[in-house]
C-alpha cells in the first residue's frame, strides 16, 4: 500500500530527528573522547552514548529546558537591577524636586543624592555579582523605608503599592540568582570537551 504524502513527510521527520552516532568513542554531546564499549553515559557530561533514542532525546531535552529556564532567571535578575537604576533615577529626582525646587533644603538634596548614588553603583556592581549587590539593594531599600517611618510614621501607608512592588522584584530577582548560580553550574560541566584518555592531572594543568 502506497504512502500518502502526509505520511512520507511525518516519515521523513522521524527519521532526521534520529540521534545517529558515528564514532561511539566520541561524546555525541559535549565531543569528549577516548569513551569506553563500557560506556554506556559519557563520563564527563553523563550523555547516554549507548542509550536507546529515548534516553538521548530525553537528556537533549533537559538541556534545553535548563537553558531556556536560566535565560527565563537572567530576566528576574535584569529586573532587579532595572529596579536599581529606577530607584536611583527616583531618588535624584526627589532630591532634585525637594531639595531645589520646594523645600530648598540642602540635607534634603545631598541625602537623596547619595541614595541615588548608592543604588547607581549597587546597579552597576550586579553586573558582575548580582547576588550581593541585588541584596544590598533589597536591605538599603529597607532601611531608608524604615528610618522614613521612624522621621514621620505617615509614610509607612504612603507608596504602598509601589513599595510591594519594588519588594516582589527584589525577591524575585535574588531567587532568579540563585537558581542561575545552580544551574549555570550544572551546563558548565558539560560545555567542555576533554580526552578521557589523558589523566584528570594533566587536563587540570591543561585547562589551567
Amino acid at each position: 500500500m502506497a504512502l500518502t504524502s502526509g505520511q512520507l513527510e511525518k516519515q521523513r521527520i522521524r527519521q532526521q530527528s534520529i540521534i545517529q552516532i558515528a564514532d561511539l568513542s566520541k561524546c555525541y554531546y559535549c565531543k569528549s573522547t577516548g569513551l569506553k564499549e563500557t560506556d554506556k553515559f559519557c563520563p564527563n557530561c553523563a550523555f547516554p552514548q549507548r542509550g536507546t533514542q529515548g534516553e538521548m532525546k530525553k537528556f537533549l531535552w533537559n538541556i534545553r529546558n535548563k537553558k531556556k529556564l536560566l535565560e527565563d532567571q537572567r530576566k528576574a535578575i535584569n529586573k532587579a537591577r532595572n529596579i536599581l537604576y529606577i530607584l536611583a533615577g527616583l531618588n535624584l529626582l526627589l532630591g532634585i524636586l525637594m531639595g531645589i525646587v520646594l523645600m530648598k533644603d540642602a540635607s534634603v538634596f545631598i541625602a537623596c543624592v547619595i541614595c541615588a548614588i548608592v543604588y547607581a553603583l549597587l546597579g552597576l556592581w550586579s553586573t558582575k555579582n548580582p547576588f550581593p549587590a541585588i541584596l544590598t539593594g533589597f536591605f538599603f531599600f529597607i532601611v531608608i523605608i524604615t528610618l522614613n517611618a521612624i522621621v514621620d510614621p505617615s509614610t509607612i501607608m504612603k507608596g504602598i503599592i509601589w513599595k510591594g512592588i519594588i519588594i516582589y522584584g527584589f525577591v524575585y530577582g535574588y531567587k532568579g540568582v540563585k537558581k542561575a548560580e545552580e544551574l549555570e553550574k550544572e551546563l558548565k560541566s558539560i560545555k567542555t570537551a576533554v580526552d578521557l584518555n589523558i589523566p584528570d592531572e594533566v587536563q587540570e594543568l591543561r585547562q589551567s
